[in-house]
């Protein structure tokens, strides 16, 4: 099954049978790939599997992601039914003219299945990142109901005064728009090193947010290998944020 939304086909392989209330998880390459490494961690563990692609030859890279042997789009759909989410994530990292077409893609998709909310996992770059074990983290919700609801989730505080730039801004815009439910989870983290430790502390948010456990002993025993072995994500990562955020950090007090 085909789909073409904002520029974007998407190619289904079924319907996931989504209940309510149901959530999307956001991994795309940014500061310190803390999303990106989240919801790979998430599919590595089998929570959830693969049911569809995203194709664009307006707002993708010319770029295919290699999975056993068979050649995929790099942005793609999972499903875990056990605990009723879905995750797009971006195996790639994705040039600026695409954050804004993709938001709208992303909340027009959620609104066709009924997503009661949309969590994005991102990172805030600071200075003295090699100096803490386990870095702080943030919510930054799409509007004053939501915010209301994360005051009391605990290990995270309300981001209070900043900037957020770069793939998750304009989705907390497009998703205000029409009234869908997004907050990201902002953890302290490298700029331009992955950094599976915050990918961990977003993980154990985002369980306790839905309700279920996720096990990220593994993702902190393997944190080094995971640097080395997606060390040239993060290179093209690098590339492309400064054409997001004029120079600044991706998201900054």
């Amino acid at each position: 099954m085909i789909n073409v939304e904002e520029g974007f086909e998407i190619e289904e392989n079924y319907v996931p049978d989504i209940r309510k209330p149901a959530y999307m998880i956001v991994g795309i390459p940014d500061a310190g790939l803390v999303g990106e490494i989240a919801t790979e961690y998430m599919i590595g563990k089998g929570l959830v599997q693969e049911y569809g692609q995203v194709f664009s030859r307006k707002y993708l890279p010319p770029i295919l992601h290699v999975d056993d042997g068979v050649a995929k789009s790099p942005l793609r759909l999972y499903y875990g039914k056990d605990i009723n989410v879905i995750v797009l994530h971006s195996w790639t990292a994705l040039p600026v003219n695409s954050a804004y077409p993709l938001a709208r893609f992303i909340t027009d998709y959620a609104i066709r299945y009924g997503i009661s909310s949309i969590i994005s996992i991102t990172g805030l770059p600071i200075p003295n990142r090699l100096d803490i074990d386990k870095p702080s983290a943030y919510w930054i919700a799409n509007s004053k109901d939501l915010a209301s609801s994360l005051s009391g989730l605990d290990n995270v505080q309300k981001f209070g005064q900043g900037y957020i730039s770069g793939p998750y801004a304009p989705i907390l815009y497009e998703t205000a728009k029409k009234n869908i439910g997004n907050f990201a989870i902002v953890v302290e983290s490298f700029l331009d090193i992955p950094d599976p430790e915050a990918s961990a502390v977003a993980l154990e948010i985002v369980g306790k947010y839905l309700g279920f456990t996720i096990d990220t002993s593994a993702l902190l025993q393997e944190a080094e290998e995971i640097r080395s072995r997606i060390k040239g994500l993060m290179e093209q990562t690098k590339r492309e944020l400064p054409t997001y955020s004029s120079g600044k950090p991706m998201t900054y007090a």
